[in-house]
């Protein structure tokens, strides 16, 4: 059991160096009135602060590039070219770094339900709230966010009823019907042996999903996310309540990147060793573990849910036909 699975919090051994950015950018106002070269040159620099020769990873928060683009540029974007020239401080340094993206349907690309039509019928899209991984060779590997909030990238009944596009909630991000992946991709490095889990915001609550990431072999969690439209409430300390349990459940290190929350770094045991001030620029850096051991509850997930669940309904129907066996002997 103990070699099997991943109780030994220092089962690898092997670190990586990341410096995590929180940028602080209002995503109500300043998002949408500053010019995109500032917001990605504030973020740079910042991120300047805490480089080194020896940084593995550098983490932007989510919906970082704060400009629409195709996905199949991203190469030529700014921020790229200014995540490029980073490499003469960090020669080794992979950027993950949250966008909003489009798709667009090459032909003979099967529609998704969430394809988009353009006015002049000339063709289709898909918006994605995505993380993107620019590593040291320039490569790109790309992580589109699965599961999205309910009311504000995500609405029902979208295409039979296109009132409902109108209730979509805006809360200064990216909003409206979104696609999706149906499972988590893992970031992998070309030249060592890390592999990152990109986790986009609301997927950190969802336990049994965040296991996938760690049964495809991720052996550090990354969670970039946008706080801020919780406003100065219990929300977002909640939700970096999660980032805590994730950790537990999977035994795995977590580098959290918030545009504006917390960000934070978390060991294994889901404590956390460094966090940033709400609403506060700044960033910071840290040597995390890997660790690639599978723990009980990937395995199984959420076994002892399901178990009670179960236990219920027999309660409940048990209870039901106690009552029916009283009722019929009082009839009769």
């Amino acid at each position: 059991m103990y070699s099997r699975f991943g109780f030994n919090n220092s089962a690898n051994g092997e670190e990586v160096e990341v410096v995590i950015v929180q940028p602080n950018i209002d995503p109500y106002n300043e998002k949408f009135t500053t010019a995109p070269s500032d917001q990605i040159d504030k973020m740079i620099n910042l991120a300047k602060e805490k480089l080194t020769p020896t940084t593995d990873y550098l983490v932007f928060p989510e919906t970082a590039i704060p400009e629409a683009h195709w996905e199949h540029e991203f190469q030529v974007l700014y921020v790229t070219d200014e995540l490029k020239k980073l490499r003469e401080i960090s020669p080794n340094l992979k950027s993950i770094i949250g966008s909003s993206a489009s798709v667009l349907y090459t032909p003979g690309m099967e529609l998704r339900p969430t394809a988009n039509e353009f006015k002049d019928g000339s063709g289709h899209y898909d918006n994605y709230n995505a993380a993107f991984q620019l590593d040291e060779n320039d490569g790109v590997q790309i992580h589109h966010k699965s599961k999205l909030v309910l009311g504000v990238e995500k609405l029902p009944f979208i295409r039979s009823i296109p009132l409902m596009k109108k209730l979509s909630i805006n809360l200064g991000g990216t909003s409206g019907g979104l696609g999706y992946s149906e499972h988590p991709e893992v970031f992998k490095a070309p030249n060592a042996n890390s592999v990152i889990a990109p986790i986009i915001c609301y997927e950190s609550i969802y336990g049994e999903y965040v296991t996938e990431y760690s049964r495809k072999g991720a052996n550090l969690f990354a969670i970039i996310t946008n706080d801020g439209w919780w406003g100065d409430t219990p929300g977002y300390k909640q939700h970096l309540a999660y980032a805590s349990l994730r950790a537990i459940e999977n035994r795995r290190s977590i580098v959290r990147s918030a545009n504006t929350g917390i960000s934070a770094i978390i060991n294994e045991k889901g404590e956390i060793l460094e966090q940033t001030e709400w609403w506060e620029d700044d960033v910071i850096s840290a040597k995390v573990k890997l660790n690639s051991k599978i723990t009980f509850y990937a395995d199984y997930g959420d076994y002892i849910g399901r178990i009670a669940s179960l236990l219920a309904v027999l309660m409940i129907a048990l209870t039901v036909v106690r009552k029916l066996n009283k009722t019929g002997k009082r009839l009769g």
